[in-house]
């Protein structure tokens, strides 16, 4: 390996731990807020944070990792774009966009399904996973449920729970084997379920 790659590899290893919890943290915000602007702002921070754990998967191809950052970005601004024309959409009706409702009970439900996920963490382990990236397995998951169980009426929320799906098994595949096809099979589906939502928070429009 040459310095550069070695010096990428070591400074992603010192960065794991916040990473993993930069994503529980990203998660976090899109569940807790509404307003699409910041949900925007916390899932490219999320899959920024993705490409860091990544960074241990493909130790000699960091390439790779960049690819998966890019492609979130791309999903990413996707549903910027569908999102700033629903909003549009929405003001000619005089309607609003606002907070989360029961902030209250989000937030217990939250806590304790993060306390279940380190707890699982610790319990079950994943083969040919390290610790790290099996956290943030689970919280990926975790944050997933959430989104797909309290979130049904919100296309970008429920994109936002399918792609935190994907990215859990795209760490815990890519651990197991880390080469192209999986990587290659990983991006498309991603950025077909990214388009999906992109298209359906545009067309489902509120009456």
């Amino acid at each position: 390996m040459t310095p550069f790659i070695i010096w990428l590899n070591r400074l992603s290893a010192l960065v794991a731990i916040p990473a993993v919890w930069g994503i529980f943290f990203s998660g976090a915000i899109i569940y807790l807020i509404a307003e699409w602007r910041l949900r925007f702002f916390a899932l490219l921070a999320q899959y920024l944070f993705v490409g860091v754990l990544f960074m241990q998967i493909f130790e000699t191809r960091p390439e790779i990792a960049l690819l998966k950052i890019l492609v979130g970005w791309l999903i990413c601004g996707a549903l910027f774009i569908s999102a700033r024309i629903r909003e549009e959409t929405i003001k000619e009706r005089g309607i609003r966009l606002q907070w989360a409702a029961n902030i209250p009970f989000r937030l217990l439900y939250l806590l304790t399904m993060t306390v279940i996920a380190s707890l699982a963490s610790q319990r079950y382990t994943l083969p040919f996973v390290s610790g790290d990236l099996a956290l943030a397995c689970f919280f990926l998951i975790v944050l997933a449920v959430l989104f797909l169980g309290t979130e049904e009426d919100d296309p970008v929320a429920v994109g936002v729970g399918m792609l935190n799906l994907l990215m859990s098994l795209d760490i815990f595949y890519s651990s197991q084997e880390p080469g192209l096809v999986v990587t290659g099979l990983m991006v498309m589906v991603s950025l077909l379920v990214g388009l999906a939502s992109s298209y359906l928070t545009v067309v489902e429009v509120p009456e």
